[in-house]
């Protein structure tokens, strides 16, 4: 399927494409939400663990410290998803609404919200930044929207506009 193909079974007549984006985290510590505790409790266990060896040599007790590290690893694996998922995540907007695409081989997956979900966007400090611009159900999240994208510059004038 074309490009162009693609664009027309998705919109509608009349709706007219504004933007286009994916996201792509990069490896940050201001992206510590993305990818968790577990790595930073890992890190620390371990340095502890090979301080406790060059101090007091290759004892048994050493193993109290490398351990729990190896098991903290585990939550890993969720970091891993949560990158692959944005891997296979693709946005766009729209004069009418935002789409949100998951794209799983062959199958693609959309979510669109209607422009009177829209409030005011709000950008993140993430790196790349993040807008949120949708309502959420909870009183206290921080909204929904496009994460980890390069062009939010671009997108922002769109979305003030469209509010």
């Amino acid at each position: 399927m074309s490009t162009s193909d693609f664009w027309n079974s998705v919109l509608e007549a009349d709706e007219k494409l504004l933007w286009t984006g994916r996201p792509k985290p990069r490896f940050h510590w201001r992206n510590w939400q993305l990818y968790g505790a577990a790595p930073m409790a890992a890190t620390g266990l371990l340095a502890a663990a090979w301080l406790f060896i060059f101090t007091t040599g290759a004892k048994g007790d050493m193993w109290l410290l490398v351990l729990p590290a190896l098991l903290v690893f585990i939550p890993a694996r969720a970091t891993w998803q949560q990158l692959k998922t944005y891997t296979n995540t693709r946005y766009a907007l729209t004069d009418k609404r935002a789409i949100f695409f998951h794209i799983t081989g062959e199958e693609t997956r959309v979510k669109a919200y209607p422009l009177k979900a829209m409030r005011h966007p709000k950008r993140q400090t993430t790196i790349p930044a993040s807008v949120s611009f949708l309502k959420a159900n909870r009183s206290k999240s921080k909204g929904i929207g496009f994460d980890f994208i390069e062009t939010a510059d671009e997108l922002l004038p769109h979305l003030t506009k469209l509010n």
